[in-house]
């Protein structure tokens, strides 16, 4: 026995819940894809906020190092002017052999060794420096005496400058009479002077042959021993009288630099600080115990590989300003008091894995949260949305059948449903039949309106009408009428649908008809209509009309306006004009109404624009009107190819001030060209029996 298919509506449910769960699947694919979405571009956003965060981690911290730098600048500008002060306002006892009793106290306690003289013996050792020399203190020149004089009046500001300047490990003068003052104080055998002083580079980089201009400078790194480690050298050279007398100079401690670096406030990354001769003077892996290191670390050696490559310099990187360069993220900020920079690197995959560790257990809750719910939300819909719907799709499609159905049990809220849509099909074949009622009467309206245009060679004729519901009140029509004339008619009958479209059968036909029959005036014509369309006119229907007789011998067009918009005259010099209005009321209203008509004499070239009230008064979604306004500048001094251009442009203008707002009204338009006249105009003379007028 041969199996029984399944029923369609068993098909349909089948249909439904698989369309369903893939509807289902394809959402939640499509939240979590756009969750990812949104996580990604918010740890964009916080990796490009992060960037800033560090930026001004580094602009905070190069300033605070700036302060630093230019506080030891400060403080050797202090001692050049105490220096200089000195030289103005020493007294001449100062120049004198050092047997002077005008000498200072502090010049007095001075003891000569053997081949050196020192300041071993100072009364407050706390408050002053140990000054020490080669050579004996007899038999020197003056300028040397007031050199040592000056070196001694240094104490105090050696002293402002260590209570001042934490950074400052030793501060001194070094003199070109070989000797030396040093602070803070120590014994002259533990730091006795050396020539060898006169070969370091702080003393070389201040003499005129190197510094012609006097400017402060910044010496190399050097090993001041195991007590101060590492220091750094800032110097400018003390002239007297032209003359080059010597160089103060503050030492700068590594060790307190490291520990001002060590404090940088952002995690992760590295910060450190770079001198003009490529030497890293500050690093918190490289100087952890700054007091044990000898030397200094090239910044070849410290910089991340592939960074400074194919020749480039640390100063070719743009300054302050975030720069990815290889796997690492750079930022590099020049110090202004020192021709030093400060250097902040950090691996850029370890500034991503930092942001996705902070974020990425919020999203992971969120992505569970958002299943959680998607599982929920599956559960409920299909108990409460789904299965009732399914069966009711099963419904609709028994119903579709005109085959009643019982309704299946679904929950309450449900029945309604169903009970609406067993109801409405009932009333479908009502709906269909009215439809299709409406379909014949708008194809019987299309019929009867005119198929074809005249396109003689004295004028052409063409139209579009255009309903605002599926039949229309609007009609327009032309006929050949006795010696060889044609009548044109445009017409808008009140409201729309329906009764609209049968009075405006029967006024067309009823127009043809009189006119055709009739030798009649125009204005005789729309009269004897009128009578007939009013009569028993219960329901107080009317017609707007504008009939026409165009004569194509002469271009003489004599014409009736009953109520209708006033036609619009188009000169082939591009001049534009509204027809004159005959004084005519609609026709339908009352029986008995006379009708004035009025003619115009057509010129080679000229086109006579016919329309509706649809046209002029189409509306826009502000609700602002066309207005008959807008159709001269449409056509003023703007040439037409045919009467199909003079329709379609009004109509495109009409659509686009509407700018998709829903139709109104019925929209008709029909443009009329004359050509020439059976006359040519060259010939524009009366004929035989005809007055000239």
């Amino acid at each position: 026995m041969p199996s029984t298919p399944p029923p369609a509506s068993h098909k349909n449910n089948i249909n439904f819940f698989r369309n369903y769960n893939r509807l289902v699947g394809f959402t939640y694919i499509a939240i979590v894809v756009l969750t990812m979405g949104f996580f990604l571009f918010q740890i964009r956003q916080k990796h490009t906020e992060e960037i800033k965060v560090i930026q001004g981690h580094v602009d905070r911290h190069g300033q605070f190092v700036e302060f630093i730098l230019r506080s030891s600048l400060d403080s050797l500008e202090a001692m050049r002017i105490s220096a200089a002060n000195f030289y103005d306002s020493a007294p001449l006892a100062f120049s004198k052999a050092e047997t002077d009793t005008g000498h200072s106290p502090l010049f007095k306690k001075l003891e000569q060794e053997k081949l050196s003289f020192d300041l071993d013996k100072a009364p407050e050792k706390d408050a002053t420096g140990n000054l020490n020399g080669l050579g004996k203190l007899q038999g020197r020149t003056p300028e040397f005496y007031l050199d040592v004089e000056m070196a001694l009046n240094l104490n105090q500001v050696f002293q402002a400058i260590a209570f001042n300047l934490p950074n400052a490990s030793e501060s001194r003068f070094i003199s070109v009479e070989n000797f030396s003052n040093t602070y803070p104080w120590l014994d002259a055998a533990k730091r006795p002077h050396s020539d060898q002083v006169y070969q370091s580079q702080a003393w070389l980089m201040g003499t005129p042959e190197k510094n012609p201009t006097g400017e402060k400078y910044w010496a190399p790194v050097y090993y001041g021993g195991t007590a101060t480690g590492l220091l750094v050298p800032t110097a400018a050279p003390i002239y007297h009288n032209d003359k080059f007398r010597g160089v103060v100079s503050i030492d700068t401690s590594l060790d307190y630099l490291n520990r001002i670096n060590a404090d940088f406030a952002y995690q992760p990354g590295t910060v450190f600080l770079v001198d003009a001769y490529g030497e890293v003077v500050a690093h918190p892996d490289a100087y952890a115990n700054a007091l044990e290191v000898q030397a200094t670390q090239k910044l070849e050696k410290i910089m991340p590989a592939g960074i400074l490559t194919d020749g480039k310099r640390l100063t070719d990187i743009p300054a302050n300003q975030a720069v990815e360069m290889g796997d690492y993220l750079l930022i590099r900020h020049p110090f202004i008091s020192a021709p030093w920079q400060l250097v902040y690197v950090v691996p850029r995959n370890q500034l991503w894995k930092n942001l996705l560790w902070e974020r990425g257990p919020i999203m992971l809750l969120v992505v569970l949260g958002l299943t959680l719910l998607m599982v929920v939300t599956y559960y409920v819909t299909t108990r409460e949305f789904i299965s009732p719907a399914s069966k009711l799709v099963a419904h609709i499609a028994q119903e579709s059948q005109f085959t009643p159905a019982p309704i299946p049990a679904v929950p309450g809220s449900w029945k309604p449903w169903f009970e609406t849509i067993s109801q409405a099909f009932k009333q479908s074949l009502q709906l269909v039949s009215i439809r299709q009622e409406l379909d014949i009467a708008a194809n019987m309206q299309l019929s009867i309106l005119p198929r074809h245009w005249p396109d003689e060679k004295e004028f052409s004729l063409w139209g579009i009408m255009r309903s605002a519901k599926e039949v229309g009140g609007d009609f327009y029509d032309h006929f050949s009428l006795g010696d060889g004339k044609t009548g044109i008619v445009v017409a808008d009958v009140s409201g729309k649908g329906v009764p609209a479209a049968l009075f405006g059968m029967v006024s067309k036909t009823l127009i043809r008809a009189t006119a055709t029959r009739n030798v009649s005036e125009p204005g005789e014509i729309i009269a004897i209509a009128n009578d007939i369309l009013a009569e028993d006119n219960d329901e107080c229907i009317f017609v707007t009309t504008f009939y026409a007789v165009l004569d194509p011998a002469t271009g003489i067009l004599t014409y009736v306006n009953g109520g209708h918009p006033p036609p619009l005259l188009i000169h082939q010099d591009g001049t534009t004009e509204f027809l004159p209005m005959t004084g005519g009321s609609a026709l339908g209203i009352m029986e008995g109404i006379p009708f004035a008509q009025k003619t115009v004499q057509l010129r080679e070239g000229d086109y006579v624009l016919i329309y509706t009230d649809g046209v002029t008064e189409a509306f826009n979604p502000q609700n602002e009107e066309y207005t008959p306004e807008r159709l001269p500048p449409l056509f003023t001094n703007r040439p037409i190819a045919d009467v199909n251009e003079a329709v379609n442009r009004t109509v495109a203008d009409v659509d686009l001030h509407a700018n998709g707002a829903p139709q109104s009204d019925d929209i008709t338009c029909v443009a009329l060209h004359f050509h020439f006249a059976k006359n040519s105009v060259a010939d524009n003379k009366p004929q035989e029996g005809q007055q000239a007028s």
